[in-house]
Protein backbone atom coordinates (compact mmCIF):
# COMPACT_ATOMS: atom_id res chain seq x y z
CA UNK A 1 0.00 0.00 0.00
CA UNK A 2 0.97 3.12 -0.93
CA UNK A 3 1.25 5.48 2.37
CA UNK A 4 2.99 8.69 0.71
CA UNK A 5 3.70 10.48 -2.33
CA UNK A 6 5.41 13.71 -3.77
CA UNK A 7 5.28 15.79 -7.01
CA UNK A 8 7.58 18.15 -8.21
CA UNK A 9 6.88 19.91 -11.91
CA UNK A 10 4.26 17.80 -12.93
CA UNK A 11 1.36 18.36 -14.98
CA UNK A 12 0.04 21.50 -13.39
CA UNK A 13 1.42 21.02 -9.84
CA UNK A 14 5.12 22.40 -8.58
CA UNK A 15 4.76 20.89 -5.89
CA UNK A 16 2.89 18.46 -4.02
CA UNK A 17 2.96 16.09 -0.74
CA UNK A 18 0.71 13.42 0.19
CA UNK A 19 0.79 12.60 3.90
CA UNK A 20 -0.41 9.32 5.78
CA UNK A 21 -1.99 7.95 2.77
CA UNK A 22 -4.97 4.69 3.57
CA UNK A 23 -6.37 1.78 1.92
CA UNK A 24 -9.01 3.87 0.59
CA UNK A 25 -8.42 7.58 0.17
CA UNK A 26 -10.56 10.45 -1.47
CA UNK A 27 -9.23 13.86 -3.03
CA UNK A 28 -11.17 16.55 -3.85
CA UNK A 29 -10.96 20.30 -5.06
CA UNK A 30 -11.63 23.32 -7.44
CA UNK A 31 -10.95 22.33 -11.46
CA UNK A 32 -7.42 23.01 -12.29
CA UNK A 33 -6.59 21.70 -8.48
CA UNK A 34 -4.48 18.62 -9.44
CA UNK A 35 -6.74 15.87 -8.82
CA UNK A 36 -6.43 13.84 -11.91
CA UNK A 37 -2.58 14.67 -12.18
CA UNK A 38 -2.24 12.95 -8.87
CA UNK A 39 -3.73 9.62 -9.96
CA UNK A 40 -1.75 10.30 -13.11
CA UNK A 41 1.64 10.92 -11.68
CA UNK A 42 1.22 8.05 -9.32
CA UNK A 43 -0.10 5.49 -13.05
CA UNK A 44 2.96 7.19 -14.32
CA UNK A 45 5.69 6.00 -11.36
CA UNK A 46 4.10 2.70 -11.18
CA UNK A 47 4.03 2.64 -15.07
CA UNK A 48 7.40 3.88 -15.76
CA UNK A 49 9.15 0.57 -17.15
CA UNK A 50 6.31 0.51 -19.85
CA UNK A 51 7.59 2.36 -23.13
CA UNK A 52 4.44 3.66 -23.99
CA UNK A 53 3.95 5.12 -20.20
CA UNK A 54 3.57 8.92 -21.35
CA UNK A 55 1.37 7.64 -24.02
CA UNK A 56 -1.31 6.00 -21.56
CA UNK A 57 -1.26 8.89 -19.19
CA UNK A 58 -2.23 11.20 -22.41
CA UNK A 59 -4.91 8.97 -23.48
CA UNK A 60 -6.05 9.29 -19.91
CA UNK A 61 -7.52 12.90 -21.14
CA UNK A 62 -8.39 12.17 -25.04
CA UNK A 63 -4.76 14.08 -25.84
CA UNK A 64 -2.95 12.10 -28.88
CA UNK A 65 0.45 13.27 -29.09
CA UNK A 66 2.59 12.53 -32.14
CA UNK A 67 4.96 9.58 -31.14
CA UNK A 68 7.47 11.64 -33.13
CA UNK A 69 7.26 14.56 -30.94
CA UNK A 70 8.76 15.22 -27.52
CA UNK A 71 4.99 16.62 -26.57
CA UNK A 72 4.52 13.10 -25.79
CA UNK A 73 6.28 14.08 -23.06
CA UNK A 74 6.34 17.44 -22.84
CA UNK A 75 2.91 18.16 -21.06
CA UNK A 76 3.53 15.98 -18.44
CA UNK A 77 5.97 18.74 -17.12
CA UNK A 78 4.83 21.76 -15.06
CA UNK A 79 4.59 24.30 -17.44
CA UNK A 80 5.76 21.75 -20.29
CA UNK A 81 9.11 23.30 -19.05
CA UNK A 82 11.34 20.52 -19.75
CA UNK A 83 14.41 22.56 -18.08
CA UNK A 84 13.56 21.41 -14.55
CA UNK A 85 13.26 17.89 -13.41
CA UNK A 86 9.71 15.95 -13.07
CA UNK A 87 10.05 14.15 -9.42
CA UNK A 88 7.99 11.94 -8.26
CA UNK A 89 8.26 9.84 -5.05
CA UNK A 90 6.33 7.43 -3.71
CA UNK A 91 6.73 5.35 -0.17
CA UNK A 92 5.04 2.00 -0.22
CA UNK A 93 4.82 -0.76 2.43
CA UNK A 94 7.59 1.26 4.18
CA UNK A 95 9.95 1.27 1.39
CA UNK A 96 10.62 5.03 -0.70
CA UNK A 97 11.15 4.93 -4.22
CA UNK A 98 12.15 7.96 -6.38
CA UNK A 99 11.26 8.66 -9.90
CA UNK A 100 13.30 11.55 -12.30
CA UNK A 101 12.83 12.75 -15.54
CA UNK A 102 15.12 15.82 -17.36
CA UNK A 103 16.01 17.23 -20.46
CA UNK A 104 19.50 15.88 -21.71
CA UNK A 105 21.55 17.58 -24.53
CA UNK A 106 24.62 15.74 -24.27
CA UNK A 107 23.62 12.51 -24.72
CA UNK A 108 24.96 10.32 -27.85
CA UNK A 109 23.00 7.10 -27.89
CA UNK A 110 25.30 4.17 -27.77
CA UNK A 111 25.59 1.85 -31.01
CA UNK A 112 23.35 -1.33 -30.93
CA UNK A 113 24.28 -4.24 -33.48
CA UNK A 114 20.49 -5.41 -33.84
CA UNK A 115 19.76 -2.06 -35.21
CA UNK A 116 21.13 -1.33 -38.95
CA UNK A 117 24.18 1.59 -39.26
CA UNK A 118 22.14 3.62 -41.23
CA UNK A 119 19.26 3.70 -38.94
CA UNK A 120 21.58 4.22 -35.95
CA UNK A 121 22.99 6.99 -38.14
CA UNK A 122 19.53 8.89 -38.09
CA UNK A 123 19.19 7.91 -34.40
CA UNK A 124 22.42 10.10 -33.37
CA UNK A 125 21.48 12.65 -35.46
CA UNK A 126 17.69 13.36 -34.49
CA UNK A 127 19.18 13.14 -30.70
CA UNK A 128 21.86 15.55 -31.19
CA UNK A 129 20.17 18.00 -33.26
CA UNK A 130 16.80 17.84 -30.79
CA UNK A 131 17.29 16.36 -26.97
CA UNK A 132 16.97 13.57 -25.03
CA UNK A 133 14.66 13.28 -21.65
CA UNK A 134 16.69 11.39 -19.11
CA UNK A 135 15.07 9.49 -16.65
CA UNK A 136 16.44 7.67 -13.52
CA UNK A 137 14.20 5.78 -11.38
CA UNK A 138 15.93 4.81 -7.71
CA UNK A 139 14.63 2.26 -5.07
CA UNK A 140 17.04 0.85 -2.55
CA UNK A 141 20.07 -0.70 -3.64
CA UNK A 142 18.19 -1.21 -6.85
CA UNK A 143 18.17 1.53 -10.09
CA UNK A 144 17.45 1.82 -13.64
CA UNK A 145 18.79 4.77 -16.20
CA UNK A 146 17.67 5.18 -20.09
CA UNK A 147 16.67 7.70 -22.17
CA UNK A 148 13.74 8.81 -24.74
CA UNK A 149 14.92 9.42 -27.87
CA UNK A 150 12.70 11.34 -30.85
CA UNK A 151 14.42 8.59 -33.66
CA UNK A 152 12.72 8.47 -37.37
CA UNK A 153 10.23 5.15 -36.73
CA UNK A 154 9.02 7.85 -33.49
CA UNK A 155 9.93 7.28 -29.86
CA UNK A 156 12.52 5.60 -29.04
CA UNK A 157 14.06 4.24 -25.41
CA UNK A 158 17.16 2.81 -23.99
CA UNK A 159 16.96 1.97 -20.56
CA UNK A 160 19.47 -0.06 -18.09
CA UNK A 161 19.10 -1.19 -14.38
CA UNK A 162 21.36 -2.13 -11.94
CA UNK A 163 20.75 -6.02 -11.76
CA UNK A 164 23.23 -8.64 -12.84
CA UNK A 165 21.19 -9.60 -16.12
CA UNK A 166 19.62 -6.48 -16.53
CA UNK A 167 16.27 -7.72 -14.85
CA UNK A 168 13.60 -4.80 -14.16
CA UNK A 169 12.25 -4.76 -10.67
CA UNK A 170 8.05 -5.38 -11.19
CA UNK A 171 5.62 -2.75 -10.02
CA UNK A 172 2.40 -3.29 -8.02
CA UNK A 173 -0.33 -3.76 -10.53
CA UNK A 174 -2.19 -0.28 -11.00
CA UNK A 175 -5.35 0.47 -13.22
CA UNK A 176 -6.59 3.89 -13.85
CA UNK A 177 -10.54 3.58 -14.33
CA UNK A 178 -12.40 6.92 -15.57
CA UNK A 179 -15.82 7.51 -17.58
CA UNK A 180 -14.27 7.10 -21.25
CA UNK A 181 -12.12 4.15 -20.17
CA UNK A 182 -15.08 2.51 -19.15
CA UNK A 183 -17.18 3.44 -22.20
CA UNK A 184 -14.24 2.46 -24.80
CA UNK A 185 -14.23 -0.76 -23.55
CA UNK A 186 -15.66 -3.63 -25.03
CA UNK A 187 -18.02 -6.33 -23.64
CA UNK A 188 -15.27 -8.81 -24.74
CA UNK A 189 -12.97 -7.48 -21.32
CA UNK A 190 -15.69 -7.71 -19.34
CA UNK A 191 -16.65 -11.56 -20.23
CA UNK A 192 -13.12 -12.40 -19.47
CA UNK A 193 -13.33 -11.02 -16.35
CA UNK A 194 -16.60 -12.39 -15.53
CA UNK A 195 -15.68 -15.56 -17.15
CA UNK A 196 -12.54 -16.06 -14.38
CA UNK A 197 -15.04 -14.44 -11.64
CA UNK A 198 -17.46 -17.59 -12.37
CA UNK A 199 -14.33 -19.94 -13.01
CA UNK A 200 -13.69 -19.59 -9.53
CA UNK A 201 -16.92 -19.58 -8.08
CA UNK A 202 -17.68 -15.77 -7.42
CA UNK A 203 -19.69 -15.28 -10.08
CA UNK A 204 -23.08 -14.64 -7.44
CA UNK A 205 -20.62 -12.73 -5.48
CA UNK A 206 -21.11 -9.91 -8.35
CA UNK A 207 -24.60 -10.20 -9.02
CA UNK A 208 -25.27 -9.62 -5.24
CA UNK A 209 -22.81 -6.42 -5.36
CA UNK A 210 -25.30 -5.39 -8.60
CA UNK A 211 -28.42 -5.80 -6.94
CA UNK A 212 -27.58 -3.02 -4.45
CA UNK A 213 -28.04 -0.97 -7.26
CA UNK A 214 -30.67 -2.74 -9.25
CA UNK A 215 -32.69 -5.12 -6.48
CA UNK A 216 -34.49 -7.17 -9.27
CA UNK A 217 -31.51 -8.13 -10.88
CA UNK A 218 -31.41 -12.37 -11.07
CA UNK A 219 -28.36 -13.16 -13.21
CA UNK A 220 -25.35 -12.15 -15.53
CA UNK A 221 -24.31 -13.95 -18.88
CA UNK A 222 -22.13 -13.46 -21.50
CA UNK A 223 -23.63 -14.44 -25.03
CA UNK A 224 -22.04 -14.15 -28.20
CA UNK A 225 -23.86 -12.02 -31.28
CA UNK A 226 -22.31 -11.76 -34.48
CA UNK A 227 -19.33 -12.79 -33.47
CA UNK A 228 -18.93 -10.48 -30.64
CA UNK A 229 -19.32 -11.52 -26.86
CA UNK A 230 -21.96 -9.18 -25.28
CA UNK A 231 -23.18 -8.80 -21.64
CA UNK A 232 -26.93 -9.52 -20.41
CA UNK A 233 -28.50 -8.94 -17.19
CA UNK A 234 -31.49 -11.08 -16.17
CA UNK A 235 -34.04 -8.36 -14.80
CA UNK A 236 -37.30 -10.28 -14.15
CA UNK A 237 -36.41 -13.46 -16.34
CA UNK A 238 -35.78 -11.08 -19.42
CA UNK A 239 -32.33 -10.51 -20.41
CA UNK A 240 -31.29 -7.24 -21.56
CA UNK A 241 -27.81 -6.18 -22.99
CA UNK A 242 -26.14 -4.59 -19.98
CA UNK A 243 -25.36 -1.59 -21.91
CA UNK A 244 -29.06 -0.47 -22.33
CA UNK A 245 -28.77 -0.91 -18.04
CA UNK A 246 -27.39 2.48 -16.88
CA UNK A 247 -24.43 3.94 -16.57
CA UNK A 248 -24.21 3.40 -13.01
CA UNK A 249 -24.44 -0.42 -13.34
CA UNK A 250 -21.97 -0.64 -15.69
CA UNK A 251 -19.52 1.71 -13.73
CA UNK A 252 -20.16 -0.37 -10.86
CA UNK A 253 -19.61 -3.52 -12.50
CA UNK A 254 -16.57 -1.76 -13.92
CA UNK A 255 -15.04 -0.78 -10.43
CA UNK A 256 -16.26 -4.07 -8.76
CA UNK A 257 -14.70 -7.04 -11.65
CA UNK A 258 -11.54 -4.47 -11.76
CA UNK A 259 -10.72 -4.62 -7.87
CA UNK A 260 -11.84 -8.57 -7.96
CA UNK A 261 -9.65 -9.70 -10.95
CA UNK A 262 -6.34 -8.84 -9.83
CA UNK A 263 -6.30 -8.58 -6.07
CA UNK A 264 -3.13 -6.58 -3.98
CA UNK A 265 -3.44 -3.74 -6.85
CA UNK A 266 -3.96 -0.09 -6.85
CA UNK A 267 -7.24 1.26 -8.36
CA UNK A 268 -7.21 5.13 -9.47
CA UNK A 269 -10.59 5.69 -10.04
CA UNK A 270 -11.18 9.76 -11.42
CA UNK A 271 -14.43 11.60 -11.21
CA UNK A 272 -16.18 8.41 -9.03
CA UNK A 273 -19.46 10.14 -9.07
CA UNK A 274 -20.10 9.91 -12.57
CA UNK A 275 -23.15 8.37 -13.28
CA UNK A 276 -24.41 7.45 -10.25
CA UNK A 277 -27.51 9.46 -8.43
CA UNK A 278 -26.56 11.11 -5.49
CA UNK A 279 -28.71 8.29 -3.37
CA UNK A 280 -26.61 5.54 -4.19
CA UNK A 281 -23.26 6.93 -2.71
CA UNK A 282 -23.70 5.30 0.77
CA UNK A 283 -24.27 1.93 -1.08
CA UNK A 284 -21.32 2.37 -3.58
CA UNK A 285 -19.00 3.21 -0.85
CA UNK A 286 -19.82 0.50 1.04
CA UNK A 287 -19.19 -2.14 -1.67
CA UNK A 288 -16.38 -0.30 -2.52
CA UNK A 289 -15.01 -0.86 0.94
CA UNK A 290 -15.78 -4.54 1.55
CA UNK A 291 -14.52 -5.59 -1.97
CA UNK A 292 -11.23 -3.87 -1.47
CA UNK A 293 -10.70 -4.87 2.01
CA UNK A 294 -11.27 -8.61 0.94
CA UNK A 295 -8.90 -8.33 -2.05
CA UNK A 296 -6.51 -6.09 -0.71
CA UNK A 297 -6.81 -3.69 -3.11
CA UNK A 298 -5.65 0.33 -2.26
CA UNK A 299 -8.32 2.85 -3.98
CA UNK A 300 -7.51 6.37 -4.79
CA UNK A 301 -10.36 7.74 -5.92
CA UNK A 302 -11.28 12.20 -7.07
CA UNK A 303 -14.65 13.30 -6.81
CA UNK A 304 -15.94 17.44 -7.75
CA UNK A 305 -19.38 16.14 -5.22
CA UNK A 306 -20.13 17.08 -1.90
CA UNK A 307 -22.76 14.49 -1.97
CA UNK A 308 -20.19 11.58 -2.87
CA UNK A 309 -17.65 12.87 0.00
CA UNK A 310 -20.64 12.34 2.59
CA UNK A 311 -21.91 9.44 1.11
CA UNK A 312 -18.20 7.86 1.42
CA UNK A 313 -18.03 8.64 5.38
CA UNK A 314 -21.62 6.69 5.49
CA UNK A 315 -21.08 3.66 3.09
CA UNK A 316 -17.67 2.89 4.18
CA UNK A 317 -18.21 3.44 7.64
CA UNK A 318 -21.47 0.85 7.19
CA UNK A 319 -18.64 -1.29 6.22
CA UNK A 320 -16.82 -0.59 9.77
CA UNK A 321 -13.83 0.17 7.55
CA UNK A 322 -13.59 4.26 8.57
CA UNK A 323 -9.85 4.04 10.06
CA UNK A 324 -8.91 2.86 6.56
CA UNK A 325 -10.57 6.16 4.95
CA UNK A 326 -8.80 9.63 4.67
CA UNK A 327 -10.24 12.42 2.72
CA UNK A 328 -7.89 15.32 0.93
CA UNK A 329 -8.88 18.61 -0.29
CA UNK A 330 -6.89 19.92 -2.88
CA UNK A 331 -6.13 23.91 -3.12
CA UNK A 332 -4.40 25.60 -5.69
CA UNK A 333 -3.60 29.32 -5.88
CA UNK A 334 -0.45 32.13 -6.46
CA UNK A 335 1.16 30.42 -4.00
CA UNK A 336 0.83 27.29 -5.39
CA UNK A 337 -0.43 23.82 -4.49
CA UNK A 338 -1.70 22.81 -1.36
CA UNK A 339 -3.45 19.70 0.58
CA UNK A 340 -5.19 19.78 3.66
CA UNK A 341 -5.92 15.69 5.03
CA UNK A 342 -9.01 15.24 6.91
CA UNK A 343 -9.19 11.59 9.09
CA UNK A 344 -12.30 10.21 9.31
CA UNK A 345 -13.24 11.77 12.37
CA UNK A 346 -12.52 15.14 11.38
CA UNK A 347 -14.24 14.82 7.89
CA UNK A 348 -17.48 13.46 10.17
CA UNK A 349 -16.87 16.75 12.53
CA UNK A 350 -16.20 19.15 9.18
CA UNK A 351 -19.71 17.73 7.75
CA UNK A 352 -21.77 17.80 10.80
CA UNK A 353 -20.95 21.46 11.34
CA UNK A 354 -21.93 21.96 7.32
CA UNK A 355 -17.55 23.28 6.91
CA UNK A 356 -17.14 23.09 3.60
CA UNK A 357 -15.18 20.38 2.43
CA UNK A 358 -14.19 20.30 -1.15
Amino acid sequence: MIEKVTFENFRGIEKLELLELKPIVLLSGKNNAGKSSVLEGIFLFLDHASPDSFTKINKFRGLVSAVESASLWETAFYEMNVQNPLRISVTNEGVSSSLEYMRDDAFVPPVDTNISQELMGQIISSATSSYTLKFSYKKEDYSEDGHFIIGPMGIVRNMATSDASNLVLPMPYTRFINAAIINSNSDSLIAEWLGKMELEGRKSYIVETLKFIEPAIEDLTTIVVNNNAQIFVKVRQQLLPLRLAGDGLNKLLFIILSIAVTPHSLLLIDEIETGFHYSMFPKLWKIIAQTSYENDCQIIATTHSYECIVGALDGIEQADRSSAFCYYRLDKNNEGNSVYRYSDDLLQVAVTTDMEVR
